[in-house]
């Protein structure tokens, strides 16, 4: 061989091992140094994520813990329908009941309650706000779910309101 065609196989072997090196050996380390570093960005992720679930589950459990000592603070025998009617009599609307339709609700996750439909018929607006006001009620876990406000067609200045109340009534399996 001549000196040209032995500097042509040098540089012929020479490309063939840089190609072999480079498509073999630093084209997957750099692909793997790509995957690892997605990955890494990835787990980072994760881990806020689970930071942010922890802290959610951490403050619904606090929540479950303060429902359930507001449910031992209650008066113990508490009933939504005679809650009810007591707030009614006191803001001198019982007679003003149409009916009262007591039910159970499907324990939402670790809170199991209670609902009242109530139909209050020709209250003044000044009787509803008072007893509004008297029947949410924080401290006895009672909330309002859903109000219906008509005017009432045969006493002219009066309502027709029909109300559905719900009542927290124990802590179901409460987070520790």
């Amino acid at each position: 061989m001549t000196s040209r065609e032995k500097n042509a196989v040098i540089i012929a072997g020479i490309s063939l091992v840089l190609f072999l090196l480079l498509q073999f050996v630093l084209f997957p380390l750099m692909e793997n140094r790509e995957k690892m570093t997605k990955n890494v960005v990835t787990r980072q992720r994760q881990l806020e994520e689970m930071e942010q679930m922890q802290q959610r589950y951490a403050l619904f459990s606090q929540k479950s813990r303060s429902i359930a000592a507001l449910l031992n603070e209650r008066a113990s025998g508490f009933s939504l329908f005679s809650f009810l009617e007591q707030n009614a009599a006191d803001i001198k609307v019982k007679e003003r009941i149409a009916y009262m339709k007591p039910s159970e609700l499907a324990a939402e996750g670790v809170l199991k309650q209670s609902m009242v439909e109530m139909k209050l018929q020709a209250v003044s607006l000044k009787q509803l706000v008072a007893f509004l006001k008297t029947t949410e009620s924080p401290q006895n876990l009672v909330g309002i779910k859903r109000i219906t406000i008509q005017e009432n067609n045969k006493e002219k200045g009066t309502l027709d309101v029909i109300l559905q109340i719900v009542s927290v009534d124990q802590v179901v399996n409460a987070v520790n």
